[in-house]
């Protein structure tokens, strides 16, 4: 049975996203772990070890009230989607959010990350996957599903793989097609070629035999600015309903985050992103 981790803040976005990965783990007969990290008290100045320990207990308190008052909301949530067989598991944890998830993927040897992404309050670059969603992919070995909040969960008919050509890549790709198969989708995997470049060529007609006969189908494009070919073609391949990639040294998100040509595209695309990660040889 596979294990996906879900960490929240119990906002609204966070609700939205964890309505998708109950139909998620619903879909992949899975396990949920709901995670919900705090900070620990912050206390300065001189002050006596029984005052410290009252500040502690009451910061406690205060963190089990919260549990105790949104957990509820999403075994509500569970229920109005009639999914209450799904297993859901509830951890609240004291520290930082990182580690925890780290902590967390490697005691219940989780399969992949869920998280919900609302760029309203970010700064610009950041509205696609937000801060943390993007210092999670960076850190954890495991891959991150990141849900926009205007994303509703629905049958994955249209992904799109963004990919280098790498042979690196073929393992990840090998995975992909087989879900696909079984999902009844279609991958479209986009390319941007790089002037004189042989490799890519060759990996192209090595998957185009490997995949035959498969549901994908490979799109390759030239372009001086790679970032933005990718992301029109997302845009007009619209409806998408997952984009997938590989994060590594400096992911295709990292690059395109920083670029103004986001700022259009993110008002539109409602599409979430599953980054998987670099499989070192």
């Amino acid at each position: 049975m596979k294990k996906i981790l879900f960490p929240t803040d119990y906002s609204e976005t966070a609700n939205n996203a964890f309505k998708y990965a109950l139909q998620l783990a619903d879909q992949k007969d899975a396990e949920l772990y709901v995670l919900h990290v705090y900070d620990p008290p912050v206390i300065s100045g001189h002050i006596s070890p029984h005052l410290v320990d009252n500040v502690i207990k009451k910061n406690e308190f205060e963190k089990l009230e919260q549990l105790h008052a949104n957990s509820p909301i999403l075994i509500n949530l569970r229920s109005e989607l009639n999914l209450d067989h799904v297993e859901v598991f509830f951890k609240v944890k004291e520290g930082l959010l990182i580690p925890e998830i780290l902590n967390a993927i490697e005691e219940h040897e989780i399969d992949f990350v869920v998280m919900g992404t609302d760029g309203r309050n970010a700064s610009f670059h950041k509205k696609l996957l937000g801060t943390n969603t993007l210092n999670t992919i960076s850190k954890v070995t495991v891959p991150v599903l990141s849900v926009p909040k205007e994303a509703t969960f629905k049958q994955l008919n249209n992904i799109i793989f963004t990919s280098l050509f790498n042979e690196e890549e073929q393992d990840t790709l090998d995975e992909l097609v087989q879900a696909a198969e079984n999902l009844g989708a279609k991958i479209k995997c986009v390319h941007i070629k790089q002037k004189n470049c042989t490799s890519c060529d060759e990996v192209y007609e090595k998957w185009k035999k490997r995949y035959e006969n498969r549901p994908i189908s490979f799109h390759i494009f030239t372009s001086d600015n790679t970032d933005k070919a990718i992301l029109e073609f997302i845009q007009s391949e619209q409806p998408v309903d997952m984009v997938a990639t590989i994060q590594r040294n400096k992911s295709f998100f990292e690059s395109i985050l920083q670029k103004s040509t986001t700022q259009h595209l993110a008002k539109h695309l409602k599409t979430p992103f599953f980054v998987y990660k670099t499989r070192k040889k």
